[in-house]
């Protein structure tokens, strides 16, 4: 019977070389794969070390706009409030209008400090960020309902309990910066990471993403079409009005209004106030009867003009108006 085939020790050796040959090219790869991993990795830990404080504002609305504030070299006069006002007022438009109208300001540079979901507990907590620009001029607050009854928003996390497995493991990782804010890196947080890094110095507050383009780009906000400007003139409530009642809950909302305006004008700083303007379908709306009398205590306790657009009668959906 002829023999088995059985492979020698020297057959194994000699074969040993095509079969590493077929593996290289794997090898390669997957080298070539965790290489770039740990580059990408690594160039995002040097920028965000770079960049930190922008990418722990990149977390919170509130301190994102502040950091974006923080960017400008100059700012005169500064808008606060909610999505109303954010959306709805142009810092650049009235920079530009209040030069075509030949004011005796001159240069005018604004910015919206306006976001969602601000609250009276937020203008209080970022207040001394603001007031100690020793150039700004003139702040506009919003008056209206959501300003007032929107709850405050933590931006911090809640501190891990001490001696904890959790808690000595997040002290651990924290040093590394890319996963002390990867927060930064999720949810709505990534969107402004653009203008927090990029487009900051040349935005006049929080803005689409196609706008931040168009605006760093040098492109000017077209103004409002078909705009009837003397339909929007608003009642202004002035320091001497006469006294109004109002309930404890509103009482104390007065106080901390007027608390706040008081910080910036002890420094100098002209303080105005504006309930945001209400189209006819929002005739229920509390800023056109119930809080009429918050408005009237808000000018006469701080010595400023509030500016009444919810009282106008206006046309639904404001048509042709993107931004005043």
């Amino acid at each position: 019977m002829p023999e088995s085939f059985e492979p020698s020790v020297w057959s194994l050796v000699l074969q040993r070389p095509s079969q590493f040959r077929y593996a290289r090219p794997a090898v390669r790869r997957l080298s070539i794969f965790v290489l770039g991993l740990v580059g990408i990795v690594a160039g995002l830990e040097i920028l965000v070390r770079w960049n930190e404080p922008l990418f722990a504002s990149a977390t919170h609305r509130a301190l994102a706009t502040v950091a974006m504030f923080d960017r400008h070299a100059r700012v005169d006069f500064l808008l606060f409030g909610t999505s109303r006002t954010q959306d709805g007022v142009s810092p650049d438009l009235i920079s530009r209008s209040l030069h075509q109208f030949g004011t005796t300001l001159g240069e005018f540079c604004g910015y919206n400090a306006a976001f969602t979901s601000s609250s009276i507990d937020a203008l209080e907590a970022l207040a001394d960020r603001f007031v100690a620009r020793p150039e700004l001029r003139w702040v506009v607050f919003e008056l209206s309902d959501p300003q007032i009854v929107n709850l405050a928003t933590s931006w911090n996390s809640p501190p891990q309990k001490g001696g904890s497995v959790e808690a000595d493991l997040a002290s651990l990782t924290c040093r590394i910066q890319l996963v002390k804010h990867r927060e930064a890196f999720v949810s709505d947080n990534i969107a402004r990471l653009p203008a927090l890094l990029v487009f900051g110095p040349s935005l006049a507050g929080e803005v689409r993403g196609i706008d931040q383009v168009s605006t760093w780009l040098g492109r000017r906000e077209r103004t409002a079409e078909d705009f009837d400007a003397p339909i929007w003139k608003p009642r202004v409530i002035g320091p001497y009005a006469r006294q109004m009642s109002l309930e404890p809950e509103m009482n104390a909302i007065a106080n901390r209004l007027v608390a706040i305006s008081s910080k910036y004008s002890s420094r100098g700083i002209r303080v105005s106030s504006a309930s945001p303007p209400l189209s006819r379908e929002w005739s229920l709306a509390r800023e056109r009867d119930e809080l009429q009398p918050l408005f009237t205590e808000v000018a006469r306790r701080s010595g400023c003009e509030v500016w009444d657009f919810a009282s106008l009668d206006l046309p639904n959906g404001f048509s042709g108006i993107r931004r005043i």
